[in-house]
């Protein structure tokens, strides 16, 4: 067993939307692919959970995260590696609402596989600054600004995607589950469910979200109230997204009895509910299907591979985060284990035999891409308070 990731849709990131009357919609829809018929097949590994890829750019080779929850972005690092022109900035927020200025560019040429994807729109984004997204080492996100020009086939189980001129090219079964795209600004795809029996509009298709799914706020209320959701608890957290972590805020994981797209049910499934963020279907959802997105004639269709849902939450109701070579309790969940002991900023001392003091952050960077692994149901966990050490016996515990 590994110590849950509970936040682990970090890259629900940035999206140059811009305010009302904003050029940046017109610019995201630039860029066209240089091959008139193509095929390609190309592997993918999971990176801390997120889909990485091998691009190349003038003929050198980086390696992005696919999130079709965001538009195309490139770290400072190789926007001044490839000495690219800023067009402009957009003041524009992430995740958490935080606002910034972002500046943009285009790009001349992408190559993935055997296409090319040429003049593109790329925001420019100090995505190191975040551990989390430092220990990944990725050069930026391919989004869904670019994806938009082709179709693509992900086989989650095989990690490899295809991307095609035309779904035609593809062998695929008659009976597909099928859901219509809302295709919106940069190219966001999202989808109509129902929940509980109840319509829930613009549920963003999010690759770069490798954890549970979100429910906005005021849908959670309206299904609560309702006593539609009647499975949930409560947790503290500092989020963080494309500008930087936030203040502590609650946020809820809830258990969904029916989800349905289309015809097809999903039974008792999590999602995260989260101050700011909208509806959201992540990567824990979509690795038990082959999937299909096709922009051009705005449908989704899926391929059952493994029975998504009948989810449980075990936990011991913490998680981490890292600043200044040390390890402090991040996340802490009610009526958890942890929530009897810890405290948000808790100095992680040791956890069992293992020691983080003066931890660098290399090897945070092990400790959050392997979690803590555990046979046992039980753990041992030091930690610095008000100059204090003070030891906990935690307990993972079954809350959903």
């Amino acid at each position: 067993m590994t110590l849950n990731k509970l936040f682990h849709s970090i890259l629900i990131l940035v999206l140059l939307t811009g305010c009302a009357g904003s050029n940046i919609d017109k610019v995201l829809k630039q860029g066209h692919v240089l091959q008139e018929n193509y095929k390609t097949t190309i592997p993918f590994t999971y990176v801390n959970g997120w889909i990485v890829l091998e691009v190349q750019m003038d003929g050198t080779p980086y390696h992005f995260i696919l999130d079709t929850g965001s538009s195309n972005i490139i770290t400072k690092e190789l926007a001044k590696k490839l000495a690219v022109k800023v067009l402009g900035a957009e003041e524009i927020k992430d995740v958490n609402d935080t606002a910034n200025a972002t500046e943009y560019t285009r790009i001349a040429n992408i190559k993935i596989g055997a296409v090319d994807f040429q003049n593109t729109i790329a925001g420019i984004v100090d995505l190191n600054k975040i551990t989390e997204i430092s220990c990944t080492k990725i050069d930026g996100l391919i989004g869904s600004n670019l994806m938009r020009k082709a179709v693509w086939d992900f086989d989650f189980e095989k990690q490899l995607i295809t991307i095609v001129t035309d779904e035609s090219q593809l062998e695929l079964p008659e009976d597909t589950i099928d859901s219509k795209l809302y295709i919106g600004t940069a190219g966001i795809p999202s989808i109509t469910l129902k929940i509980n029996g109840q319509k829930v509009l613009n549920n963003t298709v999010d690759f770069g979200n490798s954890g549970n799914n979100l429910l906005r706020g005021d849908y959670f209320q309206k299904q609560k109230d309702a006593n539609l959701i009647t499975k949930h608890i409560k947790g503290t957290t500092k989020a963080f997204g494309g500008f930087g972590r936030t203040e502590s805020k609650p946020f809820y994981q809830v258990n969904i009895d029916e989800l349905k797209i289309g015809n097809h049910i999903v039974n008792n499934i999590h999602a995260n509910v989260k101050s700011g963020s909208g509806n959201n279907l992540g990567l824990a959802f979509f690795k038990n299907y082959r999937v299909i997105l096709n922009w051009n004639k705005k449908r989704i269709r899926m391929i059952e591979i493994t029975k998504a849902g009948h989810d449980t939450y075990k936990t011991y109701g913490f998680s981490t985060l890292y600043d200044n070579q040390a390890i402090y309790v991040n996340t802490i969940i009610e009526t958890s284990s942890a929530s009897q002991f810890l405290k948000q900023d808790d100095q992680i001392l040791s956890i069992n035999t293992s020691n983080y003091t003066n931890i660098t952050e290399a090897d945070y960077c092990a400790f959050y891409r392997d979690g803590l692994t555990t046979d046992e149901d039980t753990l041992s966990i030091t930690v610095l308070r008000a100059k204090k050490e003070l030891t906990f016996e935690l307990v993972k515990t079954t809350l959903l």
